[in-house]
Parts: C-alpha cells; sequence; structure tokens
C-alpha cells in the first residue's frame, strides 16, 4: 500500500510540473512580446480557476496562482473573447468604449488595434518560447552532465533480421543513413523507427573500404525501457552477445557463466547478438543448452538449463519466463562518453530540438498519408503516465541517497519537458482556429483582403477548429486507454 501511495504521489507531482514549465513559459512568450510592443495586459495566471494567491505589479498587471497547475494564459486589456479576432464592426464598437472611458490616446496600446506584425509577433512568441526553453533545456543538460553514447559500430546481428539479410556484418561502422551523418547509435535508432517498410540507404566503412548497403525495416514492437513499447522500425541491429551479470544462484551461475564471456553457439547454433541468445532460450524451454563461450583467448563448453524468472518483455512489460539468468554488456570500444563547452553544449540542444522537430513532422506526414497508423499518438493520460515513469526512472538512475534521487529525477523531467516544449511549440503552429496558427491564419487573410475576416466566418472557422482539437484529443485519450489496458481490465470484470 505504501509503495502504491509512493507511486501516486510521484505521477501526481511529476506530470503537473512538465505540463506548467512548459506552457508558462509558452504563456510568458506571448506576455514578454506583448510588453515589448507596448500591449496593455490585465492578468497572467499561472494554473487556471479560482486564484489562491494574487498580487498586482507596478504595470498595473494582475499575477495569479491558480488551483489547478496544469497550465496558465495571459490575457490582454479588451480581449472579451481570447480566442477571437475582432471584425470591423467589433473593433469600432471597442474603440469607442475605450475612446469614453480612457480617451483617443489609450486606443493605441490595445492588442487588437496594434500594427498587424505586432500582433503577428506576439502570437509567434508563444511557440518560439516553447522552442527555446527546448534549446535551453538540452543545451544545460548537455553541458552540465555530457553524455554518454554508442558508437555508430554494428556490435550484434539479429538472425533472419533486415541489417543480416542485407550484408551487414558486426564491426561495420555505420556513416550515414539516406545521406544524414550518424554520430550515435541512438540516432540510427531514432532514424530507423520512423522508417518501417521505407529502404534505407546506407554507407558503411568496413576495415579501411567504404560500402553502400540498403535495407528496409520492418514494423516491430520497441520497448522504452520504462515498462512501454511502442510500434516502430527495426533492422535487427543487436547487443553483443556479452555476458555483462550473472544473477547469484541463476542457471547460468550454477552453469560457471561468468561477466565478459563471449557467446558464440547455443547446441551449435550461431548466437550473433544477445538477441539471439534471448530468442534460442526462449524456443528451447527447460531443456538443457549446451553452450560455447570465448574467455581468456580460449573457448570453454557450458551447460546450463534454464529456470522460471521474471524479466522484461519485448512489449515493455514484465513478464514471467524461462531465464538463463545474464545480462547484456556493451564493450568500451562500442561507448564514447563526450562532455561540451557552452558553445558545444548550445549547438547540441539547437540540434536536438530540430531533430525532435523533424521527427514529429515526418511521423505526422506518414500518418497523413497512411503510411503509419495513427495508434501511436498520445493524450493527458499518456504524458502523465510518462513523466511519473521518466521521474521514477531518474531517481532510481540518481543514486540511493534523497538529494541524489531527487536530482536524477529532476534531470528526467527536465528531458522530457525539452520533448515535450517542441511538441507545444509545434502543435501550435498548426493553421487551426483556437490555436496560435489560426490566429496567423486571420491575420494572412487579413494583410491580403486589407481588412479581418468577417465574424461569421470567424464563428464558422473556430467551432471547425474547435471540433477538430476535441476530436483530437478524444482520439489521443482513447489510444493512452487502449495502452493503459482500461477497457481490457473493465471488460474482464464482466467476461
Amino acid at each position: 500500500m505504501l509503495g502504491f501511495m509512493q507511486s501516486a504521489a510521484t505521477y501526481l507531482i511529476a506530470f503537473p510540473l512538465v505540463i506548467l514549465l512548459v506552457v508558462t513559459v509558452h504563456e510568458l512568450g506571448h506576455f514578454w512580446a506583448a510588453k515589448a510592443c507596448g500591449v496593455a495586459i490585465d492578468r497572467f495566471s499561472i494554473g487556471f480557476g479560482k486564484p489562491i494567491a494574487k498580487w498586482r505589479d507596478k504595470a498595473g498587471v494582475q499575477w495569479q496562482l491558480g488551483w489547478l497547475p496544469l497550465g496558465g494564459y495571459v490575457r490582454f486589456s479588451g480581449d472579451e473573447n481570447v480566442a477571437s479576432v475582432p471584425d470591423q464592426d467589433d473593433l469600432k464598437s471597442l474603440r469607442a468604449q475605450i475612446e469614453h472611458i480612457e480617451g483617443k490616446d489609450a486606443v493605441a496600446r490595445y492588442f487588437h488595434f496594434k500594427p498587424l506584425w505586432q500582433r503577428a509577433f506576439v502570437v509567434v512568441a508563444g511557440p518560439a518560447a516553447n522552442f527555446i526553453l527546448a534549446i535551453v533545456l538540452f543545451a544545460v543538460l548537455a553541458g552540465s552532465f555530457g553524455e554518454t553514447m554508442r558508437r555508430p559500430i554494428v556490435s550484434g546481428l539479429v538472425a533472419g533480421s533486415p541489417a543480416a539479410a542485407a550484408g551487414f556484418r558486426q564491426g561495420d561502422v555505420i556513416l550515414s543513413a539516406n545521406g544524414r551523418k550518424l554520430k550515435n547509435f541512438e540516432d540510427l535508432d531514432r532514424y530507423v523507427m520512423l522508417r518501417s517498410d521505407v529502404p534505407i540507404h546506407f554507407e558503411v566503412r568496413r576495415g579501411g573500404e567504404d560500402l553502400n548497403i540498403d535495407a528496409t525495416p520492418v514494423l516491430k514492437d520497441i520497448s522504452d525501457g520504462l515498462g512501454n513499447s511502442q510500434k516502430g522500425g527495426v533492422l535487427g541491429f543487436g547487443l553483443p552477445a556479452v555476458v555483462g551479470n550473472v544473477m547469484p544462484g541463476s542457471a547460468a551461475d550454477r552453469a560457471g557463466f561468468k561477466p565478459g564471456d563471449v557467446i558464440t553457439t547455443a547446441d551449435e547454433t550461431a548466437i550473433g547478438s544477445f538477441e539471439d541468445l534471448t530468442a534460442y532460450v526462449k524456443h528451447r524451454g527447460a531443456q538443457s543448452i549446451r553452450f560455447n563461450v570465448y574467455r581468456d583467448k580460449q573457448y570453454v563448453p557450458l551447460e546450463a538449463t534454464p529456470a522460471m524468472g521474471d524479466a522484461m518483455g519485448a512489449q515493455g512489460k514484465m513478464e514471467r519466463r524461462l531465464l538463463l539468468g545474464v545480462g547484456p554488456a556493451l564493450p568500451s570500444t562500442y561507448v564514447a562518453k563526450v562532455r561540451y563547452n557552452p558553445v558545444q553544449a548550445l549547438g547540441v540542444g539547437v540540434t536536438r530540438t530540430w531533430d525532435v522537430l523533424d521527427t514529429t513532422v515526418y511521423y505526422l506526414g506518414r500518418m497523413i498519408r497512411g503510411q503509419v497508423s495513427a495508434d501511436q499518438i498520445g493524450g493527458p493520460l499518456g504524458i502523465a503516465k510518462t513523466s511519473g515513469q521518466v521521474a521514477q526512472a531518474g531517481a532510481a538512475n540518481g543514486g540511493t541517497s534523497l538529494p541524489m534521487m531527487l536530482l536524477g529525477a529532476g534531470v528526467a523531467l527536465l528531458s522530457l519537458a525539452a520533448f515535450l516544449s517542441v511538441s507545444v511549440g509545434f502543435m501550435n503552429l498548426l493553421p487551426i482556429p483556437v490555436l496560435d496558427g489560426g490566429h496567423l491564419l486571420f491575420y494572412a487573410y487579413e494583410a491580403v483582403a486589407q481588412r479581418p475576416l468577417g465574424a461569421r466566418l470567424q464563428a464558422a472557422g473556430y467551432r471547425v477548429g474547435l471540433a477538430l482539437l476535441l476530436g483530437f484529443m478524444l482520439f489521443a485519450t482513447w489510444n493512452d486507454l487502449q495502452r493503459l489496458s482500461v477497457f481490457k481490465f473493465f471488460g474482464g470484470l464482466f467476461s
């Protein structure tokens, strides 16, 4: 019960913190741009609902903390409907009201009477702030902690995989994919994951020779290491069949396996990766297996019978199955620790932000064309779940002391906030009324027609935009509920 309460507390704290940071910075972008343009501002709220605290600054802006910490908003003076762009009749009425109460000079301070370029600047500043936040967070994390990355070297090949069929070999250095330079294996995994059933052209260095290899990823479940899985492209590059650790009392321990052993065969079947070993053990069941391992420059025969145990499955969930009792290891030759100076860290921030944006646009493009399923899109429930899992994983990796656990959780959540900030910035730029992109669309019409769009067309546009947005949120929430097995749970209650 205590464990459940601690887990629930983690989720309830992590999710609002991430959302509050991303949305508040978005609204601050609008706020700072409006201040720069001399726009009159009534209120800035951190959180929604009835304020639990509020104060007024020297400029007359009311700042407040809402009781629901899931976002925020900025309200400009004269904004009766913050989601609208007034038409000519509305502007005449608003102008007359301002002149009557405050005088003619006050009109120029109101947002809707600012020049078109200033209004567009204020609107764009929100998404821009999200992109800047992502760059800063990525840069700070890279500069503070550096990166431990896996070099783009083939360390293992899964038998029968697209990579093996294409002719890749262990030790191949992958230089580029479709002309895109690869710095590490993580870059390769992200690139391949979005391109199931799409041929990829690779430049590979083998020994002193440069080769060209084409391979097509297949769609499979990919674990994210947090207990979740998602479908994506897989080529079959695996970890080397090297023993990193041996579980005490396991079948491997009783058989005499040691860390550093390289498993070459199982019952005379070649083992080219740790994934091959896992698959073979699962295939053989509870039968004895004869292994050949390379240790201290010689081959050593070992024999072990797998036993039942708990392990992470292909779909990212714990499952009970037959285990040998060994964990993988990645030799130091495949790993690089990189440190960055401030300028380099900023470059990392820009590059990573662009990569996330490029990945998002590419996936949505394939989804719209019907080339991939939309079931990978997540909503608020998915973000909440991921926030809690990321915080728990970060705390576990931070150490055993409370300060180190908090630091680990904080670093992990900042990384998640950076990814989410890019998505929020991009989504707000979509030309859908009620979003920032919708305002820009109306401003584009105003620039061409030299007058605002009529009130009726605006109202119709906002109804359509709101319907699209609500439909998208419902669809994303449906996906979240499916992944959380909510429907399966309730179905089991009545079956």
